[in-house]
């Protein structure tokens, strides 16, 4: 399930499933469709799978479950939460009220600054240099460094 608010307070939300659900049938019912079977057929991509784009309205959030073949119900397993529902089990829950849910930029690589600290800013910590790990078999005998190279001694 993929979720992008606009600016409009609208939100487009793509449904999907995969090919292992072993369906020739989908419907996405839902609290904004009034759970029907009919209002969201999800189109089958060339994958195999299921997938429906939703415009649904931002700011609250949504139970819906799949309907497969008509008959069977199954959840999204990559939806918000899962709430109880009347009949015994649970709902899947499509949370829109979270801003988070809008696309994220790309994350920016931190790149080592080749100048000094921009003002205000505390400069990068300088990394630590390797050292030799330094064993001894009798805590009284001078410590010797451990070998770290791989040749072999003869």
């Amino acid at each position: 399930m993929e979720k992008t608010v606009n600016s409009n307070g609208a939100a487009n939300v793509r449904f999907s499933l995969d090919p292992a659900v072993g369906a020739t049938t989908a419907a996405v019912c839902g609290e904004w469709n009034g759970w029907s079977s009919e209002a969201d057929i999800m189109e089958r991509d060339n994958k195999g799978g299921f997938s429906l784009i939703v415009s649904l309205e931002a700011g609250r959030t949504y139970r819906f479950r799949y309907l497969l073949d008509a008959e069977r119900w199954e959840n999204d397993w990559n939806a918000d939460a899962y709430p109880a529902n009347e009949f015994g089990g649970d709902d899947s829950l499509l949370d829109l009220t979270v801003a988070e849910d809008t696309p994220k930029p790309a994350r920016r690589r931190t790149t080592k600054s080749a100048g000094p600290p921009a003002e205000g800013k505390a400069p990068e910590p300088a990394r630590a240099k390797r050292t030799a790990k330094v064993t001894s078999p009798d805590p009284l005998e001078p410590a010797i460094p451990k070998s770290t190279s791989r040749k072999k001694t003869r």
